[in-house]
């Protein structure tokens, strides 16, 4: 499957609600700006049906898939940045969202920096990495004798483990450019209260989903 198809389906799966690996946030009603970190070609904030006059901006680090996302809307801003490098002023947005993004970002740097943009009062939703999706990789690099990834997954549970224990993480040593980890409830509540969240919740079904609201 070449990247663009990849996306082009990750955009009918958020288009198709009775699909099982359909997951969009519930947004609140008074909202004037959005931000998606992470945001790929631009699927989830496509799918939302943003009402117009919105400002609605997406961020992400792979070139090839903001330039499918420019080509699929002309309603969202596409721009090349980190999770953990936000170009944005503070109090930028009334809304950042994040799917399936911030377990591959070094995520007390990217919580700060989301807190920073957002405006006090406003609401994040975030889908995260249970360990059952480590487990289920690991399963698959044994069946295929993927040695490569057998390691890397060790080290994702390894900084899901460290970041739970500690709130903080490191960096995948052969690949510094790499962080990765597996998310448990506490300590995403813990590291999201330490840069002014409140109101979190963790929903643990079919999605790890976590959402809160910035302290006004």
């Amino acid at each position: 499957m070449s990247e663009k198809e990849y996306h082009l389906g990750e955009l009918e799966i958020a288009l198709t609600p009775n699909d099982p690996r359909h997951v969009m946030p519930t947004l609140p009603d008074q909202y004037h700006s959005i931000l998606d970190v992470g945001c790929g070609a631009g699927q989830t904030l496509i799918a939302c049906g943003l009402k117009p006059g919105t400002f609605i901006c997406g961020v992400d680090i792979d070139e090839d898939a903001l330039a499918l996302g420019r080509q699929l809307s002309q309603s969202v801003l596409f721009v090349s940045a980190q999770g953990e490098r936000l170009p944005f002023a503070d109090h930028s947005f009334d809304i950042i969202i994040s799917r399936v993004a911030l377990p591959l970002m070094h995520i007390p740097n990217a919580l700060c920096e989301i807190a920073r943009v957002l405006r006090p009062g406003g609401y994040v939703w975030f889908t995260l990495h249970p360990l059952s999706m480590v487990t289920s990789r690991i399963g698959a690099a044994i069946k295929t004798g993927n040695v490569k990834s057998l390691v890397y997954q060790f080290y994702i549970i390894a900084n899901g483990l460290f970041f739970h224990a500690t709130g903080k993480q490191f960096r995948y040593p052969i690949n510094r450019n790499r962080c990765e980890s597996f998310q448990m409830a506490g300590a995403i509540t813990r590291a999201m209260r330490q840069v002014g969240f409140e109101q979190i919740r963790t929903d643990r079904g079919r999605f790890f989903i976590v959402t809160a609201t910035k302290e006004s």
